[in-house]
C-alpha cells in the first residue's frame, strides 16, 4: 500500500475508532465523520479504506463514497451490505462484521419465539392491568424450527435450537449438510420445509431473488398458528401478507426487528396488530460495547491484511447480498 493511507471512519463514535486506528498505523490520515448528512463533504478525502456503520434511519448516502476513485475496502460494522450494493467488485472490497453477531442475534431469535409461545407479552399486558388469569403455557422445546437464510446467524439460531431439542430446517441458496440441521433446501423447496415448521426465523439478506420471498403462499405453506421472527431487512417479508396472516391466525404470532420503512411511520398499521411485537431494528445492537469493541476488531485486522496486501476476511458480494 502507497502511503500515506488515507482512511474515513464513518459512525457515531468516529473519534474513538479513529485513535484506535491511528495507535496501529500513526502515520494515515484520517478524517473523521458522525452523520450522513457530512458524508459527502468527509468522502472529499477520497479515502483508501472506509469505516462504515448504518447508525441513522434514513437511506444511506453510498454515492459519497462509491463515487471516490482510490477506494479500495469498505468495512461495515454490521452484517447487513445491501445498502452500499451495487459495487465494483473488481475495485472496491466490503468487508463486514461477520461472526460478532451471531450468538446474540441467535439468542435474541429464539428467545422472542419462546416468549410468544408462552405468552409472556400476554402475561405482561395482563399485568398493566392488574388482572389474574391464566392461559396454557405450551412447551417449546421438541418442535420444528425452519431458518429462511442459512448464513452464519443462521447457523448459530440452528445451534440453540437445537440444544433446545427443536428439529431445524433450513433454506439456503447454496444448499449443503450443516451440523445441527435435519435438511437443508433451496428457496424454490422453501414451501415444503415451512410446511412441518412450528417456528419460523427469516435473516436472509435483501436481494432481488429474496425481496418479497415471504408472501401470500409462503405464509399459506405455513402450519396454521406458526409462530414467525423476521430479523432479515425489510423488503423480504411482504408485509400485507403478513398482516393477512396475523388477523386470520395462520400465524399465531410474529416478532419483527426490520421493515420495509425505517423508523416505521406512526401511522402504520402494523402497530395496532395485538399479536405482531415490534421491536426497532435493534437485534443486532444487544451486545452494546462488546460488540462495538468486537467489531472494531475485525475492521483493525482486515486493515493489517489491507495495508500488507493481504487476502481481506469477511469479503462480501454485492449479488449474493452477504
Amino acid at each position: 500500500m502507497a502511503a500515506p493511507l488515507r482512511i474515513l471512519i464513518h459512525t457515531v463514535d468516529a473519534e474513538g475508532i479513529a485513535a484506535k486506528v491511528a495507535e496501529r498505523h500513526p502515520d494515515a490520515g484520517i478524517t473523521t465523520c458522525n452523520s450522513f448528512a457530512g458524508l459527502p463533504e468527509a468522502a472529499k478525502c477520497d479515502p483508501h479504506v472506509v469505516f462504515s456503520d448504518l447508525f441513522e434511519s434514513k437511506r444511506y448516502p453510498r454515492e459519497a463514497l462509491m463515487s471516490q476513485p482510490s477506494l479500495g475496502f469498505i468495512h461495515v460494522s454490521g452484517a447487513g451490505i445491501n445498502h452500499l450494493a451495487p459495487w465494483d467488485t473488481d475495485k472496491i472490497q466490503v468487508c463486514n462484521a461477520g461472526g460478532v453477531q451471531d450468538e446474540g442475534l441467535a439468542q435474541f431469535a429464539i428467545a422472542r419465539l419462546i416468549a410468544m409461545n408462552c405468552n409472556f407479552f400476554l402475561y405482561h399486558d395482563q399485568q398493566k392491568r392488574h388482572e389474574w388469569k391464566a392461559h396454557d403455557v405450551p412447551h417449546s422445546t421438541g418442535g420444528s424450527l425452519t431458518v429462511v437464510g442459512l448464513g452464519r446467524i443462521g447457523q448459530a439460531c440452528a445451534r440453540v435450537a437445537h440444544a433446545l431439542g427443536m428439529t431445524v430446517y433450513g433454506v439456503r441458496a447454496r444448499p449443503a449438510p450443516w451440523e445441527h440441521v435435519e435438511t437443508v433446501v433451496p428457496p424454490a423447496r422453501m414451501h415444503e420445509v415451512l410446511a412441518q415448521s412450528d417456528y419460523v426465523i427469516v435473516i436472509t439478506p435483501l436481494t432481488e431473488e429474496t425481496s418479497g420471498m415471504i408472501d401470500d403462499a409462503a405464509f399459506a405453506a405455513m402450519k396454521p398458528g406458526v409462530m414467525f421472527h423476521d430479523m432479515s431487512r425489510g423488503g423480504v417479508v411482504d408485509e400485507n401478507a403478513l398482516m393477512s396472516a396475523l388477523k386470520s391466525g395462520q400465524v399465531r404470532a410474529a416478532s419483527r426487528d426490520v421493515f420495509t420503512q425505517e423508523p416505521l411511520p406512526d401511522d402504520s398499521p402494523l402497530w395496532d396488530l395485538e399479536n405482531l411485537f415490534i421491536t426497532p431494528h435493534n437485534a443486532g445492537m444487544i451486545t452494546g460495547e462488546d460488540y462495538d469493541r468486537l467489531s472494531t476488531e475485525v475492521f483493525l485486522d482486515n486493515l493489517d491484511r489491507f495495508v500488507r496486501g493481504e487476502p481481506l476476511v469477511n469479503v462480501t458480494d454485492p449479488v449474493r447480498g452477504y
